[in-house]
């Protein structure tokens, strides 16, 4: 205490004690030193007394050094001793207490890195800032990323915890926020950015939480009592914030990992379970495949005088393309062989499933129906009936008279088909109605009589044929078809097909499949005998 600051000086122990009594003794005159309350420290009451002269410290009087005039000297050594004294114990309480703060700021570390939970490192930052920093009220609020409101993540008090949805640049702790620097205010009410939220705070000491330049939230204390907060302090806070932040971040970073191997694992089960269907599904198409590979002709009718041969490629395992090719009794003469080449609107396995209901319809009524366009008249009423209005077949089917060649062609909605003359001249096969089961009941369908003689061929195809794309978007088109069967119109039917897939896989390259592809030739050899079975 200064009080008895001049008392301790003048122990006899301390060397100020001895270092005073040498001057007074090279003086050589009497001196007195006594305190305020005229205890004589140093020599004996004079009696004659003469000037006075005061010992201060800070401008406080402690007290007097009297005798001659020389007596000043003694009073400004001992002024000048008073204060290295002082500054000495100064110098030592504040070093004491920047090692306690470095000590619990370590400490405060120590127990951060353990913390991996936001709302536990906000509260311990919380506990260890009132232990250094007077506050009634504390809080920590947050900035989520890619936003500007401020919300509280810990707090503690009846004030400051309250506040929330606070918008960045908004009220003091907004503004802070805002410019990412700390700030002491300890006149709130006068504050002109102070937002009138009657939380009753009287002063405030606060630091942003940054990571970098970047600020993720800030922390303040205040008191509701007027309050004189510091420059020290600010730095304390400052620090603190400058370690939560870090902390917050990888508690964030923390968290996000933890979620991100949850989401991992699950997204694993669900694979799992993907891949398990999956095996299920394919194996049930695999299944459905072989048993629509079923429907088709287990081979092509033998006709005498005639090459037949077809081939399908589904752009799925399942597809929606169908060829037939059946010898029908008549009524009034011979055999006659019926063929067929179908496209279901769409793909896969809803198309399949249409693909069989064509299929069973029109085995059901070849040769049962009088003719050809009747036939289509009545499975487009039958399709119709059975299934939605946005589910339709194109059919190209052609019914020939093996001895004579002479044919009918009936195309519901069906791409153009062909008939290569022996001489070279190509005829187009086009259509004759409207698609099977895409309008309703009573539909008409045409008729083309067409003449297959020595030497002819006959091309039915699904539009996969030309329509077939390369990498470019570019197709296979219908006079590149043209020249492939002029080519090899002398060919074995086997061998034309081959000839046509071929060319639309080396035209393709690399591209998908993206639609059937179904192709059935019948070629008239150009010696034509006799029509067996």
């Amino acid at each position: 205490m200064i009080r008895g600051a001049l008392t301790h000086l003048l122990r006899p122990t301390r060397d100020a004690h001895a270092l005073v009594a040498q001057m007074v003794a090279a003086i050589g005159e009497p001196i007195t030193i006594e305190d305020n309350d005229g205890r004589v420290l140093h020599g004996e009451i004079l009696g004659q007394p003469g000037a006075r002269y005061p010992i201060t410290l800070d401008g406080t009087g402690l007290g007097w050094v009297s005798g001659s005039a020389s007596a000043r000297n003694v009073a400004a050594l001992l002024d000048h001793l008073l204060s290295r004294e002082s500054e000495r114990k100064a110098l030592g309480t504040e070093v004491l207490h920047l090692y306690r703060e470095v000590n619990l700021i370590y400490s405060f570390s120590e127990k951060l890195a353990a913390l991996l939970e936001l709302e536990k490192v906000a509260s311990l930052t919380l506990q260890e800032a009132r232990h250094l920093i007077t506050a009634s009220d504390g809080t920590i609020m947050l900035l989520e990323e890619g936003s500007v409101l401020l919300t509280t993540l810990a707090g503690f008090g009846e004030a400051l915890p309250h506040l929330t949805g606070f918008r960045v640049g908004e009220g003091i702790i907004g503004a802070i926020a805002a410019s990412g620097i700390a700030e002491i205010v300890n006149d709130v009410d006068g504050d002109s950015r102070r937002i009138k939220d009657g939380t009753g705070v009287r002063s405030l000491v606060c630091a942003p939480l940054k990571v970098g330049e970047r600020v993720i939230g800030v922390i303040a204390l205040g008191s509701v009592k007027p309050a004189l907060y510091t420059a020290g302090e600010l730095k304390l806070l400052n620090t603190l914030a400058l370690q939560t932040a870090t902390a917050i971040e990888n508690a964030r970073l923390f968290e996000r990992t933890v979620q991100a191997a949850l989401e991992r694992e699950r997204l694993m089960a669900l694979h799992r379970e993907t891949e398990i269907a999956r095996a299920k599904l394919e194996s049930e198409f695999d299944f459905a495949a072989r048993i629509q590979a079923d429907l088709f002709p287990a081979e092509m009718p033998r006709v005498d005088g005639y090459d037949l041969a077809a081939r399908n490629r589904p752009a799925r395992q399942c597809g929606g393309d169908y060829y037939e090719a059946l010898m029908v009794p008549s009524a009034d003469g011979p055999e006659r062989l019926v063929v067929c080449v179908a496209d279901v609107s769409g793909k896969g396995m809803p198309a399949a499933l249409l693909m069989s209901n064509m299929q069973a319809t029109l085995r059901a009524l070849i040769g049962r129906t009088p003719s050809l366009n009747a036939l289509a008249a009545h499975a487009n009423d039958l399709l119709y009936a059975s299934t939605s209005p946005n589910k339709y077949v194109t059919a190209a089917m052609l019914e020939l008279a093996p001895a004579t060649g002479a044919a009918r062609y009936v195309s519901a909605g069906h791409a153009d088909c062909l008939l290569l003359k022996a001489n070279g001249h190509a005829e187009r096969l086009e259509s004759t109605g409207t698609p099977l089961g895409l309008m309703g009941a009573g539909q008409p369908y045409g008729e083309t009589d067409v003449r297959v003689e020595p030497g002819d061929c006959v091309v039915l195809y699904s539009d996969g044929v030309p329509d077939a794309q390369d990498a470019d978007g570019a197709e296979f088109g219908e006079e590149r078809l043209l020249d492939i069967v002029r080519e090899h119109a002398e060919a074995p039917a086997a061998t034309l097909v081959d000839r046509v897939f071929a060319e639309i896989d080396r035209f393709v390259g690399e591209a998908p499949q993206f639609d059937d592809i179904t192709m059935l030739v019948l070629r008239r050899s150009p010696r034509a005998g006799s029509a067996k079975v």
